[in-house]
């Protein structure tokens, strides 16, 4: 665990598409992801480079019975949770991208 003053918790329903507001999404639909889970979280904060630790063992409040778990984040250089979750979500979305790319070139190849 992350041993800082202070730090950001980041659940993977903060980024889920199929989610309403109400359901504990925090970003417009527009700029989440459809199928948003830690690894993409954690690829995400890899990609900018913070310093991260998943948690698989913690329940999201608002969807206990079937969260995966979280990530926290050590925000250095971040100015609020608001800005990382942002920066989050436009990395989860390019990754989206580059996956389906992928997908299309495996089905152009066969």
């Amino acid at each position: 665990m992350l041993r800082k003053k202070r730090y950001f918790v980041l659940y993977p329903e903060y980024f889920d598409k199929n989610l309403t507001r109400k359901q504990g999404r925090k970003i417009p639909k527009n700029k989440a992801v459809a199928d948003c889970n830690l690894s993409k979280i954690a690829y995400a904060c890899k990609y900018l480079e913070l310093d991260y630790e998943i948690e698989k063992d913690k329940k999201y409040t608002k969807n206990w019975w079937s969260s995966e778990g979280r990530v926290v984040v050590n925000p250095e250089g971040i100015a609020s949770k608001t800005e990382l979750i942002r920066r989050i979500a436009n990395v989860s979305r390019k990754l989206k991208k580059v996956e389906k790319s992928g997908d299309a070139k495996k089905s152009k190849s066969k």
